[in-house]
């Protein structure tokens, strides 16, 4: 990724640990929602196609996130990275990083609901943490250290 352009990060955290797959992850803890019901959740961060902030409706329920306003009247279709083209609804809400807080439009996508009739089923995905909040930063992976750093840009 390069130098950045301050000497210390403002945010460092460990990867996260999946058991189910052996496997480490660049998450991000983030603190999201509407004024009066923001929380505080872990979001894998996608510094490839992810636009935005992709969450999983099933999630969002399990959570109990209240995102703000929605912004469209019919689904939106959205590409996901196996590929598959899946409605969605979006919102504008905030996004917080350590005290770094920005108004974004998340997409909340739907699993059952292909935007053409599909015979595959997915049950749920992490939240995804995309370009349109980390581009604000420079970031950093430190794969053998399994860290991942967010530095303020100047």
């Amino acid at each position: 990724m390069g130098k950045t352009n301050s000497s210390a990060p403002f945010y460092e955290r460990e990867y996260g640990y999946a058991k189910e797959t052996n496997q480490y992850f660049p998450l991000l803890e983030i603190t999201i929602g509407s004024n009066k019901s923001r929380k505080i959740i872990l979001a894998l961060a996608d510094t490839g196609c992810t636009s935005c902030i992709h969450f999983c409706k099933s999630y969002i329920e399990k959570e109990g996130l209240v995102l703000g306003k929605k912004i469209n009247k019919e689904p939106i279709p959205v590409s996901v990275a196996d590929g598959h083209i899946i409605n969605a609804d979006l919102y504008e809400t905030t996004c917080e990083i350590d005290g770094n807080r920005q108004k974004i439009i998340v997409s909340v996508i739907d699993p059952e609901k292909f935007f053409e009739e599909e015979e595959t089923k997915i049950e749920t995905v992490e939240p995804l943490i995309g370009r349109g909040v980390l581009d604000n930063f420079d970031v950093m992976f430190k794969g053998k250290k399994k860290r991942i750093l967010l530095f303020h840009s100047k």
